[in-house]
């Protein structure tokens, strides 16, 4: 959970709303321009005023970090160019994009700050690069950041430390998500976490989507107000999509990619309401050990069942996966139609909404409805594409684990500091989404963020094969778990066995 949101909010609230002003002031170059940094107070888009001058700042938010330095260069292990990974943590020079540029200003603070050089060995894959650099005893890398089910491996292979044991990591603070250190530990260890040390675990956050144009003109009771009140469900969203008339077939009568849909995604959306209803693969028991369970298949029936009847219906929704002999990149097919006006809701990772800021209508974001109304949170998921961050085991007796934790301690506080509020500002800074009520959505999708062991060892091909089954139209569950179960439990043995010996 970003707990530090509240904050960045009422930053962008200001420079938002400041836009007229600052164009204003360029135009009247005797005129003067007074901020809320110094001292005047800032009225918020529900009325509040804040005083940035006087707000106490939260000890939560403030690190503890030493005075001393550690010359030299600090190497981390990533995986290049997927999902700009290596971009997210080293960026050479200072750029005109505000996210790029804020991690240059982040790198260069702490390459001052402690006399470092920090530096990013990109790999394609991360798990047989620090497997081998463990074998030789290179010591080649202070920490390794890599999406989550190359990260995990290595966590299985032996290679990781508990960041718990790691000096100068102080992980209860707010630049750490704590719903990743709650759901990511493994019998009360953790071996890899996230924080804002990056922003890809905020891209690959699953978001829904809403072409306002199109609401507007089926007369649709306000979203932001029908999600305020706790009525975006399942069954709100299924009937306005069937109830608004929109969908119909292509110019030749035919439903294909240039139909139009009241509903575009594709086949991760299968996990996007698993985890919307409050569910997940595996649970964890009260030693923080992962186990397999059947209390809950009823449930997960009934939103496999509901899955299949939003996914499968090829007059209602479009699937890109469905595609791909017409596009193998066919998400683009989804996002065209979406931006085209031929899909009222759409639904993939945030990061979308950065490639829609030049669409023509206005959209919102919203939230994943709720399984019902009985159910207190709004939920999502972390696309498994997100990258974790842990540090080598060959660090664990050596004086460089310290290091480590501090300068990871660094890099996520500036983070938060400079990067986090520079991302959502590129996200939410196109017209399309200049609206103080996606702001707020936002903040509920932050909240409440699913982080599944399940999903990230995909254990048995539990996860997976849920998925497959949205995918072709089968709703047998029982088949699915009665075949997984009798294996499950043995691979989880078998990685706590490995895992305990670190």
């Amino acid at each position: 959970m970003k707990h530090g949101f509240k904050k960045i909010i009422v930053v962008l609230l200001t420079v938002l709303m400041a836009l007229p002003l600052i164009a204003g002031c360029a135009n009247n170059p005797g005129g003067t321009e007074t901020t809320a940094a110094q001292g005047d107070a800032t009225t918020a888009a529900d009325g509040e005023t804040t005083d940035e001058a006087t707000e106490t700042v939260d000890d939560r938010y403030i690190p503890d970090l030493p005075s001393e330095t550690f010359p030299g260069t600090f190497n981390i292990l990533c995986e290049g160019e997927f999902w700009g990974t290596s971009d997210n943590l080293y960026y050479e020079e200072a750029s005109d994009d505000p996210v790029n540029d804020a991690v240059w200003r982040r790198m260069e603070q702490v390459n001052e700050q402690f006399e470092i050089e920090l530096m990013t060995t990109p790999t394609g894959n991360t798990t047989t690069e620090l497997k081998n650099s463990v074998k030789s005893g290179d010591m080649a890398y202070d920490a390794v950041v890599a999406r989550m089910p190359l990260i995990a491996a290595s966590a299985e292979n032996g290679d990781l430390m508990d960041l718990k044991d790691v000096e100068g990591l102080d992980l209860s603070k707010h630049y750490w998500d704590q719903s990743a250190n709650d759901k990511l530990s493994i019998a009360n260890k953790l071996f890899y976490t996230v924080g804002d040390i990056i922003t890809v675990e905020d891209a690959c956050t699953w978001t829904m989507m809403f072409n306002k144009r199109l609401a507007e003109s089926l007369d649709l009771e306000d979203p932001y107000k029908v999600v305020k009140e706790g009525r975006w469900t399942f069954d709100y969203f299924y009937n306005t999509m069937k109830e608004c008339g929109i969908a119909k077939p292509n110019d030749q009568g035919e439903w294909d990619y240039m139909a139009t849909y009241a509903f575009a995604t594709h086949r991760d959306m299968a996990y996007g309401f698993f985890y919307a209803a409050d569910l997940s693969f595996i649970q964890k028991d009260a030693n923080d050990l992962p186990y397999l369970e059947a209390t809950n298949n009823e449930k997960i029936q009934n939103v496999l069942a509901y899955s299949v009847k939003v996914m499968r219906d090829t007059q209602l929704t479009i699937d890109a996966h469905k595609w791909t002999h017409v596009n193998p990149w066919a998400t683009i097919l989804t996002q065209d139609a979406f931006e085209q006006d031929r899909a009222l809701y759409y639904a993939e990772v945030l990061s979308t909404i950065i490639n829609l800021r030049s669409m023509d209508t206005d959209f919102g974001l919203l939230p994943m409805p709720k399984y019902d109304e009985a159910q207190q949170n709004y939920v999502t998921f972390v696309n498994p594409a997100a990258s974790l961050v842990g540090v080598p085991i060959y660090q664990k007796n050596n004086s460089n684990a310290r290091r480590s934790g501090v300068i990871l301690e660094a890099m996520a506080y500036y983070g938060h500091e400079y990067i986090v509020p520079a991302f959502i500002e590129k996200a939410i800074k196109g017209k399309s989404t200049r609206d103080f009520e996606s702001i707020d959505m936002l903040e509920i999708l932050f909240q409440n963020r699913m982080y599944d062991l399940g999903l990230i060892n995909d254990w048995s091909g539990y996860a997976s094969g849920y998925s497959d089954l949205v995918f072709n139209n089968k709703t047998d569950f029982s088949k699915l778990y009665k075949q997984v179960s009798k294996s499950l439990g043995k691979k989880i043995d078998k990685f706590l066995e490995k895992i305990t010996k670190v």
